[in-house]
């Protein structure tokens, strides 16, 4: 096997992985298994810019350990979340992945709801992920917010908290 198949297979297995720290479940509960996929100096962008306009509190581009920090205090009122892969690309050429999901959420004192997320990666040359941008399905995620704060989780509270 070349190196470019090596590089091909680890971005491929990283991209899955990643994906899958969206997967939580009773017995799968942790943020911090989502750092070992990514350089220290990873930006994690959401998307679209004006979904981030109409939610200011909302940080773009994190640090690792701002999504990590997100993840774990979302994962605190997350019942359980599953994603199934729709379509992924990998492309060892350009050190890029891409994958769009449907990620159902179920948080506490809520109904289920499922919405599509596209997400563009940059790889490192080891194939660790370097850049995350993450396009979110705005309508649903303008209620899954909501859902959020029902079961504890004050995002808009805590960031403007943080500011002072």
């Amino acid at each position: 096997m070349s190196s470019a198949d090596n590089l091909r297979s680890t971005m491929e297995s990283t991209l899955l992985a990643l994906l899958e720290t969206q997967a939580i479940s009773p017995s799968n509960r942790d943020a911090s298994r989502i750092v070992a996929l990514l350089t220290p100096e990873c930006e994690w962008f959401i998307k679209p810019d004006s979904f981030i306009a109409k939610y200011p509190f909302i940080k773009s581009p994190r640090t690792v350990a701002d999504e990590e920090a997100h993840l774990a205090r979302e994962i605190a009122v997350l019942e359980e979340s599953r994603v199934k892969i729709l379509d992924s690309v990998v492309d060892a050429a350009t050190r890029k992945a891409s994958a769009r999901v449907e990620l159902w959420t179920k948080y506490a004192r809520s109904e289920p709801s499922t919405m599509e997320i596209c997400w563009y990666l940059d790889f490192t040359d080891d194939g660790k992920v370097s850049r995350v941008v993450e396009f979110i399905d705005t309508a649903v995620s303008s209620n899954v917010l909501e859902d959020m704060a029902k079961a504890g989780y004050k995002m808009k509270e805590e960031a403007e908290a943080a500011e002072k």
